[in-house]
């Protein structure tokens, strides 16, 4: 049996409110341990990270210098023309009006994209999205399986109308 002591300086440890308090405390505590430990982590990654880049960029420099004209080669087959940026920007526009995500985009934001389009401007259109898409490092949603059907289907029709052009 415990004796309990009223009125004194010390609370009564055993009381309902009392240990409620305790348990919020310990709890902040351990709150306050995981932020500490969230916060070391995220920044010893961010100090790797940088310690990455000032590698990659030292390997650049010390690169770049002896590569000068297959660099300047890469950079003209992998530019980005004036006609793609103006395809990927009406892509955008008919993104946002669905409320979908451009980049990365979904294969179907693509689908809908190439279908709203008439049938001689979809590979175009198409090699815009996977142009624009590579030059920053995205994967190129036109590499699925919806997107291609789309193309195989405007190729088909494009040569079911030249054949029929030919025959009139």
């Amino acid at each position: 049996m415990t004796t309990k002591v009223s009125g004194g300086l010390l609370p009564d440890f055993e009381s309902e409110p009392f240990i409620h308090w305790w348990n919020a405390v310990e709890e902040q505590e351990e709150c306050s341990q995981e932020r500490k430990q969230q916060r070391k982590e995220a920044a010893d990654e961010e100090a790797r990270e940088a310690a990455l880049q000032r590698l990659y960029d030292t390997i650049d420099a010390n690169l770049s210098p002896h590569l000068k004209a297959e660099l300047a080669a890469e950079n003209e087959t992998a530019r980005v023309t004036p006609k793609q940026k103006a395809d990927f920007a009406n892509f955008r526009a008919t993104c946002t009006k669905w409320g979908m995500p451009y980049l990365p985009a979904m294969p179907q934001a693509v689908a809908i994209f190439l279908a709203e389009g008439d049938t001689d401007t979809v590979l175009r259109r198409c090699k815009s999205i996977s142009v624009i898409h590579r030059a920053v490092g995205e994967s190129d949603p036109c590499e699925d399986v919806l997107v291609r059907a789309i193309v195989r289907q405007a190729r088909n029709e494009a040569k079911v109308n030249s054949n029929q052009e030919k025959a009139g």
